[in-house]
């Protein structure tokens, strides 16, 4: 376990544990940095290294048949899986996690495996004296296939939700889910940028205050977003190339503290990019080079995170006992000081490195949606209608309680801005999308009844 403490770094041994982690690993700690619970994607394991009520079975499917079981090392995916803290309640987590599955059985062009269903399960840590319990799991939020390495969550502009992007397997579209204090909610779909071939390999992050997006792959490049934390809108996306088309290495990015430099590494090589360059393909800096030691295997590149020390640790492809760091991250070229094998560690370690998405990130000041205005609309003060289907495509229908006939209604959107209103002739009435972009909007009833649902518009 590795302990922050202001600039200081403590490591500790657990000991033997079930809890094994090839790829996929997600950690979650309190306020004060104390574990509560973990997960390899199989199964849940509370803070003692037990596996906790109800935390077995995670992705039915493939992962369970072989990864969990067989060969019990967990899903072979990074960025598989990330724990984020449920709106508005302290002790409920949301573990966001996918699969991986084979599809295209059969189909010209053979067997592919990947991702084909974006899951959540629902840990409540106020329950088994405080060593939680997992209430619901596997609940399903798409079916598709995915992109298995860029699965990655940004805090909304409010300050309270969260955003989380889960790329398409195969061309430039983006599914938006948002996580709030009423739960889980596809928001929209948005293809833009350049296209991606592939299921796997390289990584994805949020930077600068989570303005920026950035995915990265040798073969499909650096790749940056502008994005919205307020809407979800990705924008004025570049596409910076790395390597040549077919090339298939192992890969993995990290962005420094300020978010100015990217750092791209493959097993042998760590790159520095200036995404502030005028010519960022031209800033290209080869900042070290494995330097051949080996702790019972090579010490080579594998995945890296940035750790509250403003840091950059690097783990190796096999396992070892150390780790590497990047001692300034926000310094250019070989001021950054590449330390390799400078961590040692009291077990040996491999592949698995959490993937944390910035939980400090507060409120966006300044923004149309910097206070959570939208509270007013809660999905919590509901009343007995109905909106059908829910999401939307082209239309859908309001619903009364029995009895109500003379009502009006309101469409918002989630900065609380009234889009349409329209009064409500009938007790049940169809209503048209049309000027609606995808997105989650509130649907607000005035008259003889008050209250507020939330309308999903997904074409």
């Amino acid at each position: 376990m590795l302990f922050f403490d202001g600039d200081t770094l403590n490591i500790s041994a657990l000991g033997a544990t079930e809890g094994r982690a090839r790829e996929a690993l997600a950690c979650m700690s309190d306020k004060d940095g104390h574990l509560l619970f973990y997960t390899n994607n199989c199964t849940v394991f509370d803070r003692n290294h037990n596996i906790m009520e109800n935390g077995e079975g995670m992705n039915p499917g493939q992962i369970q048949t072989y990864w969990c079981t067989v060969n019990p090392y967990a899903n072979p995916n990074e960025n598989s899986l990330m724990i984020l803290p449920q709106p508005n309640n302290d002790d409920v987590y949301q573990i966001f996690h996918w699969d991986y599955e084979a599809f295209n059985v059969g189909q010209p062009g053979g067997s592919k495996f990947g991702p084909l269903h974006l899951y959540h399960t629902v840990v409540d840590m106020s329950e088994n004296n405080g060593l939680g319990k997992v209430m619901s799991k596997n609940n399903l939020i798409l079916a598709d296939t995915f992109s298995s390495c860029a699965l990655q969550a940004v805090r909304h502009a409010n300050g309270r939700d969260w955003w989380v992007i889960a790329p398409e397997f195969y061309g430039n579209c983006y599914y938006k889910i948002l996580l709030d204090p009423s739960g889980v909610h596809v928001v929209d779909k948005q293809c833009i940028g350049s296209d991606w071939g592939k299921y796997g390999e390289g990584s994805s992050s949020f930077i600068k205050n989570g303005s920026r997006y950035i995915r990265c792959d040798i073969e499909y490049g650096l790749n940056l977003f502008d994005f919205d934390r307020c809407s979800g809108e990705l924008s004025n996306s570049l596409h910076i190339p790395i390597g040549p088309q077919g090339a298939f290495l192992i890969n993995n990015m990290t962005v420094s503290p300020n978010g100015r430099f990217a750092y791209y590494h493959t097993l042998k090589e760590i790159y520095q990019f200036d995404l502030e360059s005028a010519d960022i393909g031209a800033s290209k800096t080869l900042v070290a080079t494995y330097d051949g030691f080996v702790s019972v295997n090579q010490t080579d590149f594998y995945k890296s995170q940035l750790a509250p020390d403003g840091k950059i640790y690097i783990n190796s492809f096999g396992p070892v006992y150390y780790l590497h760091v990047i001692e300034h991250p926000d310094s250019a070229g070989l001021a950054c000081t590449v330390r390799q094998h400078a961590i040692q560690l009291p077990n040996y370690h491999f592949a698995a490195m959490p993937d944390y998405p910035d939980y400090r990130l507060g409120a966006l000041a300044g923004s149309p949606c910097d206070t959570i205005s939208v509270s007013t609309y809660s999905p919590e003060n509901r009343l007995n209608i109905t909106i059908s289907p829910n999401p939307a495509t082209t239309h859908f229908t309001i619903a009364l309680p029995e009895g109500i006939h003379d009502a009006r209604f309101s469409i918002l959107d989630l900065q609380g801005r009234v889009l349409r209103e329209e009064n409500i002739t009938s007790s049940s009435q169809q209503v048209s999308t049309e000027g609606l972009s995808n997105g989650t909007y509130f649907l607000r009833l005035e008259g003889e009844v008050t209250g507020v649902q939330k309308l999903v518009v997904l074409r």
